[in-house]
């Protein structure tokens, strides 16, 4: 878990040390530049793993004003100093994917051969890089390295979980991944795509499916940045079915319609009522309500249901649903 970067401020610093008090299981990382003081700040909190940073893409190195001299000179110094304090390194080439691939290639050799780095990370930093660029540069540092490889893609184009299940593809053992896709810009590879993808390409997942939901909310209340009901795994409308059509597929044999069971994932399957609404979508509900009604009334039930639903132009609630049955009773 990389629980922040302590040299940002007071309150970072207290974040980390707080995470790292709070006794997980999982190893706690530090962030930081290829800078000592940002070593010393990681040193300060207790961690002991630290992701240690650098501009390699020549565009990074010319905001920077560094040369390539240089950055292998700081990448050195600061990899071998976090080392003499005792310290497990990972190496983070920022904006790799438009790095020059020979400099990409001496600078891991030598980050791990001289700088001793425990651990090497393949950096999409603006998300430019398809799913090929990075099984391809991941595979070339699989080649490079005989360290473990985490791969880190941020979502510019939208590729972030394709990116990162094909750098795994390509020889990365680890996935830096974020609770809702959360991080800087539009954000990094979400971590509940990326699981139930991960399945998708035989990729052995060890985590508890059930609990990526509720995560996931807590994330949105922290952050106050609102899950779009339209994502995969945690958005609201995954398992829930409107279309008469498919409604009726799910009411009849649900992995007609589901590539991925609510089971799984510890959720529950919906069917909504609407303009588009079917009658075995009228009576699944009706029976969730223990509603009885002949199949006749069930019939008027549902030309009210569309009816309301084209002067609502959306959706029809349990509430609407009981009071047209009292009115189809009535008659």
């Amino acid at each position: 878990m990389e629980a922040g970067m302590p040299v940002v401020s007071k309150e970072d610093k207290q974040a980390v040390e707080m995470i790292l008090n709070e006794g997980q299981k999982a190893e706690i990382w530090g962030f930081c530049r290829a800078i000592k003081g940002d070593i010393d700040a990681c040193i300060d909190v207790g961690v002991k793993h630290v992701i240690c940073e650098i501009a390699t893409s020549s565009y990074k190195m010319k905001a920077n004003n560094f040369t390539p001299e240089g950055v292998l000179g700081k990448v050195l110094d600061s990899l071998q100093y976090a080392k003499s304090r005792g310290l497990y390194t990972a190496f983070f080439a920022v904006d790799a994917t438009r790095a020059d691939l020979g400099f990409l290639e001496s600078i891991y050799r030598k980050a791990v051969e001289e700088g001793k780095a425990d651990e090497v990370v393949m950096v999409d930093t603006l998300g430019v890089g398809t799913p090929e660029t990075l099984f391809y540069l991941t595979r070339k540092l699989r080649e490079w390295v005989d360290v473990p490889i985490m791969t880190h893609s941020h979502n510019d184009f939208g590729m972030a979980t394709a990116c990162t299940l094909f750098s795994l593809k390509g020889g990365a053992d680890c996935a830096q991944v974020t609770i809702n896709g959360l991080g800087e810009k539009t954000g990094n590879a979400d971590l509940a795509e990326t699981a139930i993808a991960a399945k998708l390409y035989g990729i052995p997942i060890h985590l508890n499916m059930k609990k990526l939901y509720s995560a996931a909310k807590i994330v949105e209340e922290i952050s106050k940045i609102p899950i779009s009901p339209l994502k995969p795994v945690v958005g609201e409308n995954v398992f829930k079915r409107e279309s008469g059509v498919t409604a009726a597929q799910l009411i009849s044999f649900p992995p007609a319609v589901e590539g991925y069971s609510p089971e799984l994932l510890g959720r529950e399957r919906e069917v909504l009522l609407s303009k588009k609404s079917g009658k075995k979508s009228v009576e699944f509900k009706l029976g969730k309500l223990n509603l009885e009604v002949s199949s006749a009334q069930a019939d008027e039930v549902l030309r009210r249901v569309k009816e309301l639903g084209v002067q609502k132009k959306g959706l029809v609630s349990d509430d609407e649903l009981k009071d047209i049955v009292r009115e189809v009773l009535k008659n």
